[in-house]
């Protein structure tokens, strides 16, 4: 069931942040890919577009970690350092919480086995129930 979820997506549309129907949030991140392994921090960019499309970078400066992008119904995540891609299209899977993050911070709920909670003013704290993955945002106003 899960390959027929994904299909090859080769290439995503660059995107140009400066266009006219971007939201952007940046800020920084700590990242803990899952319960037993160590925490990541570094920068964040979280936007969507008038269309719903979305892209997420996350670096550490000079270095990019992994980027995240939704177009036209497909879907694609590329980690940098350990040159792995997932694809495919339709929504994209509830594990890659990283597509749903301008919802969550516009005040939706997070998907499937995720919680989110404010921590402070303009920081969240989202978990995963099911791996202990877990991400705290700051957002830069």
């Amino acid at each position: 069931m899960l390959l027929s979820a994904c299909a090859v997506v080769t290439s995503m549309p660059q995107v140009d942040l400066a266009d006219a129907g971007w939201t952007v949030w940046s800020g920084q991140a700590v990242w803990r890919p899952r319960a037993e392994r160590p925490s990541l921090a570094g920068e964040l960019i979280v936007a969507r577009n008038v269309r719903g499309d979305v892209l997420v970078n996350f670096s550490k400066p000079p270095f990019s970690i992994f980027t995240a992008q939704t177009s036209e119904g497909s879907w694609k995540i590329d980690f940098i350092e350990s040159e792995r891609s997932y694809s495919g299209k339709g929504r994209p899977p509830k594990r890659f919480v990283w597509f749903y993050l301008p919802d969550i911070l516009g005040g939706a709920p997070p998907p499937g086995n995720w919680t989110a909670e404010p921590a402070a003013e303009d920081e969240w704290k989202i978990v995963s129930t099911k791996t202990g993955e877990a991400i705290r945002l700051v957002i830069d106003r």
